[in-house]
C-alpha cells in the first residue's frame, strides 16, 4: 500500500515539475513566428498577434489569446478579414487516451468579421477559399505518393477496424459582441452590419440534449432589425442527424414606412421525419395599414432532406387603414404546402382563400427559377367585390332628367369641359419578372351594378407579355366571349382585344358599366380594339378600333324624334307647338350602328334605325376626350306621326329631316335642320308640278329649258 502510494506521488511531482518547467522554459509567444507562417499557407492571408499567448491549466490544459487579426489581401478597403479581441480554449488531458475529446468551455469575445466585394465581383473571401483548394490539391498529391506505404499499414491495422470512434464533449461555448459587416463597393449604400451577435451553448455532448441561446442586430442602409432566440438540440453519436424542441425565436423590423414591432415563432418539438407543430405571429405597420398575422401548420422534413411538408397550414391576416376600401379587411388562407427543395418548387393544395367573403379555393404552384413561373386553378362560387370597389358617382343620364324637347329644339348646343386626364402610366415592371399560367372560374360574380355568371378566364404570361387567351360568360340574357392581349415588354404598354357580346338586353348592361340608360333593345356588340399606353389620358387618345352594334325591338330615350318634328315643323309654319309633354323616347324595330375610334374621335360612318314611323340614318363624331358630340340624324316620315302619340303632318311623309345633335354627350342638344326641309318640300311640290304639266308641254326644247331653270334653284 505504501508502495502505491509513494508511486502516486512520484507521478504528481512528475507532473507538477513538468508543468512549471512548461511554464517556466516554454514560451508560448515563441510560437507567433510559425502560427504566422502556417496560417499564411492555409488561407493565404496575413495574421497579427497583437497580445500574449498564455498557458492555462486549470481546470483543463489551454490557452488563452488577445488582439487577433486576419488581414484582408491588398486592394481591399477593409484593413482586416477578421479581428479577435479575446479567444480562450482548453482540452482535457487525460480523457485523450480513451479517445475522447473533452473541450472546456471555448469563449470568444469582440469578434469582427468583415466581408468585402470589390466593383469586380472579387472577394475577400475568395482567397482564402482558393488556398484551401490549393492544399487540398497539395494533400492529395502527398497521399498518392504515401499510398504504397498506407496500403502496408493498413494491412497491419486491419484487425483495429473496430477501434471506438471519437467522443466529443464541449463544456460550453461563448461568443459575446461579435459582429459582421457586408460591403460591397458597386452598391456602398446597402451595406449590412450584423451588431451585437452573442451565441451561448451550454455542456454539450452527443445524444444529450443541449441548450443554446443567440440574439442579433443589424442595419442596412434604412433598415434596422434584431432577432433572439433559445431552444434545445441534441445530436445523434454519428452526428448525422438532430433534433430540436422548445425553440423560441422573437424578432422585429424597421424602416421609413414599415414597423414590425413583433415577430415571434414557437417550434416546440422538431425531429428529420417527423411531424412538427408550428405557430408564427406578426404584429406592426406595414405601409399605411396595420397588421395582425397569425399562422400555425405541422411541419415535416423528410430524411433526405428533399422535401419540406406543411399541412394544415392555417393563417389569418387581420388589415386595418384608411386607405382600405374594408377596414378592419380580414385575409385567410389554408391548405397543405410542399416544397420541393432540389426542384425548387412550391406547390400548395387544397387551397382555401378568403379576403372579406370572397372565397376562393383550388391549387397553385410556384417554380423558383432563374423567373419564377406561377401556376394556379381556381374557381368560385358566389362572389361579389362591390365592397372593394369605389362607389359610382351620379350621373345626369337617365332620360327623366333629359332635357325636354322643346327646350332642345330651341336650346343653343352647350359643352361641359370634362377633367383633365392623368397622364401618368402604371409600372407594370413586375410583370417581366415571372411567368403565369391559370384559370379561373366563377359562378356568380357582382361588381357594383353588373352581374356575371359562369365566369371563366384563362390567363398566362411570357416575358411580360399577359395573354387573355379566354374570357367568357353569361349575362343579361347573353353571353360574353372575348380574349386579348397586354404587352408591357414595351414602354409604352400596347394592348389589343376582341369581345363578343351576342344576345344581350343593352340598356342593363349600360347602366351597369356607365349609369347611362338611353339605349334599349336586345342584340349583339362587337369590340375590336387596340392602342398604346395605359394611362388615363393614352387610354383615351390612342384607342383605335372599331365597335359594332345591333339591336332589336329597342327604343333610344330621352328623345322623341317624332315630337321634335312636330314642334319644329309647327313653329316654322307659325302654328301652335301643340303637346310638349310626353315621353321622351323612341322605338325602334330595328338598330345597327359601326363606331371607328381613332384618336379620341368615335366617328359613325354606319348607322342605321327603322320603325314603323321612321328611317333614321346617323353620320357624325363623338369626341370621348372632351366628351362631346356632333352629329346630324337624318330622319325620314314613311308612317302616320300619330304612331308617336301627335296629329299627322302629311306634308312632310317622304321627306328627309336632318336633326343636328351637338353639345355634352351626357346632355346633349337637338335641332332641327329646316333650310335643308323647306328644300325638300319644295322639291317635292315642283316635281308634282312638273308630272301635271308635262302631257301639256309639247316642245322638248320648253321642257330641258324649265327643268334647267328649276334646278338651279336648288
Amino acid at each position: 500500500m505504501k508502495k502505491l502510494f509513494l508511486v502516486i506521488v512520484i507521478i504528481c511531482v512528475v507532473i507538477a515539475a513538468g508543468i512549471v518547467t512548461l511554464v517556466t522554459v516554454v514560451d508560448p509567444n515563441q510560437f507567433k513566428p510559425l502560427i504566422v507562417e502556417q496560417t499564411k499557407k492555409a488561407t493565404g492571408m496575413d495574421v497579427v498577434i497583437g497580445g500574449d499567448i498564455r498557458w492555462q491549466f486549470f481546470p483543463a490544459i489551454g490557452f488563452q489569446i488577445d488582439d487577433v487579426s486576419l488581414k484582408n489581401p491588398a486592394g481591399f478597403q477593409r484593413q482586416n478579414f477578421l479581428h479577435v479581441s479575446h479567444l480562450s480554449i482548453n482540452v482535457a488531458v487525460m480523457p485523450l487516451l480513451d479517445k475522447e475529446l473533452d473541450i472546456g468551455s471555448v469563449n470568444l469575445d469582440g469578434a469582427d468579421i468583415q466581408i468585402e466585394t470589390l466593383r469586380d465581383g472579387t472577394t475577400n473571401v475568395d482567397s482564402l477559399l482558393s488556398q484551401q483548394q490549393t492544399t487540398q490539391q497539395s494533400d492529395v498529391a502527398q497521399q498518392t505518393e504515401t499510398a504504397a506505404d498506407a496500403q502496408a499499414q493498413t494491412d497491419t491495422a486491419s484487425s483495429a477496424t473496430d477501434a471506438q470512434p471519437w467522443k466529443i464533449r464541449v463544456a460550453g461555448v461563448d461568443i459575446r459582441e461579435a459582429r459582421v459587416s457586408v460591403l460591397n463597393e458597386a452598391q456602398p449604400e446597402n451595406q449590412l452590419a450584423l451588431n451585437d451577435v452573442n451565441l451561448t451553448i451550454s455542456a454539450f455532448a452527443p445524444n444529450q440534449w443541449t441548450t443554446f441561446s443567440w440574439s442579433i442586430q443589424g442595419k442596412r442602409a434604412v433598415q434596422q432589425f434584431s432577432a433572439a432566440g433559445e431552444g434545445e438540440f441534441r445530436l445523434s453519436d454519428d452526428y448525422r442527424s438532430y433534433a430540436l424542441r422548445q425553440i423560441a425565436v422573437k424578432g422585429s423590423y424597421q424602416d421609413k414606412t414599415n414597423d414590425v414591432r413583433s415577430l415571434t415563432l414557437s417550434l416546440p418539438q422538431f425531429e428529420i421525419g417527423q411531424d412538427a407543430p408550428f405557430e408564427v405571429a406578426v404584429a406592426g405597420k406595414l405601409a399605411d395599414n396595420e397588421v395582425d398575422f397569425t399562422g400555425k401548420g405541422t411541419l415535416n422534413l423528410d430524411q433526405h432532406y428533399q422535401q419540406i411538408r406543411v399541412s394544415g397550414l392555417d393563417t389569418q391576416l387581420k388589415l386595418t387603414g384608411a386607405q382600405l376600401p374594408i377596414s378592419p379587411l380580414p385575409v385567410a388562407l389554408q391548405g397543405n404546402l410542399l416544397m420541393n427543395l432540389p426542384a425548387n418548387q412550391l406547390a400548395l393544395s387544397d387551397l382555401k382563400l378568403q379576403v372579406a367573403d370572397v372565397v376562393l379555393q383550388g391549387k397553385t404552384s410556384l417554380h423558383l427559377g432563374s423567373k419564377p413561373a406561377i401556376r394556379f386553378r381556381l374557381q368560385g362560387d358566389q362572389i361579389d367585390l362591390s365592397p372593394f370597389l369605389p362607389p359610382a358617382t351620379e350621373t345626369a343620364s337617365s332620360s327623366q332628367d333629359a332635357p325636354s324637347a322643346q327646350a332642345s329644339v330651341v336650346a343653343d348646343s352647350t359643352t361641359q369641359a370634362p377633367q383633365t386626364a392623368s397622364s401618368r402610366e402604371p409600372d407594370l415592371t413586375a410583370l417581366k419578372t415571372f411567368d403565369l399560367d391559370g384559370t379561373l372560374n366563377i359562378a356568380g360574380l357582382k361588381a357594383q351594378k353588373l352581374m356575371l355568371n359562369n365566369l371563366g378566364i384563362k390567363v398566362s404570361l411570357r416575358r411580360g407579355v399577359l395573354t387573355l387567351s379566354e374570357l367568357q360568360a353569361d349575362l343579361y340574357q347573353g353571353h360574353l366571349q372575348g380574349k386579348g392581349v397586354l404587352n408591357a415588354s414595351v414602354t409604352p404598354a400596347t394592348y389589343q382585344m376582341q369581345q363578343s357580346l351576342q344576345g344581350i338586353q343593352i340598356q342593363p348592361v349600360l347602366k351597369a358599366l356607365a349609369d347611362n340608360d338611353r339605349l334599349e333593345g336586345k342584340g349583339s356588340v362587337e369590340l375590336d380594339l387596340r392602342g398604346q399606353g395605359l394611362s388615363e389620358k393614352r387610354l383615351k387618345e390612342n384607342v383605335a378600333g372599331t365597335v359594332k352594334v345591333q339591336l332589336q325591338d329597342g327604343a333610344v330615350n330621352g328623345i322623341n324624334i317624332a315630337q321634335v318634328i312636330r314642334q319644329g315643323y309647327a313653329k316654322l309654319k307659325g302654328k301652335p307647338l301643340g303637346d310638349t309633354e310626353g315621353v321622351q323616347k323612341t322605338d325602334f324595330s330595328a338598330a345597327s350602328t359601326t363606331l371607328h375610334l381613332n384618336q379620341g374621335v368615335a366617328t359613325i360612318k354606319e348607322s342605321t334605325l327603322q320603325s314603323p314611323l321612321l328611317r333614321v340614318h346617323t353620320k357624325g363624331d363623338v369626341n370621348y376626350v372632351a366628351q362631346t358630340v356632333d352629329v346630324v340624324i337624318h330622319t325620314s316620315i314613311v308612317g302616320t306621326l300619330k304612331g308617336q302619340g301627335g296629329k299627322d303632318i302629311n306634308e312632310l311623309k317622304d321627306v328627309t329631316i336632318p336633326i343636328q345633335v351637338k353639345g355634352s354627350w351626357t346632355q346633349p342638344k337637338y335641332k332641327l335642320v329646316f333650310d335643308d326641309v323647306a328644300k325638300q318640300k319644295v322639291q317635292k311640290e315642283l316635281d308634282r308640278g312638273l308630272e301635271k304639266l308635262d302631257g301639256k308641254i309639247k316642245d322638248e326644247n320648253t321642257k330641258k329649258a324649265l327643268n334647267k331653270l328649276l334646278k338651279g334653284l336648288f
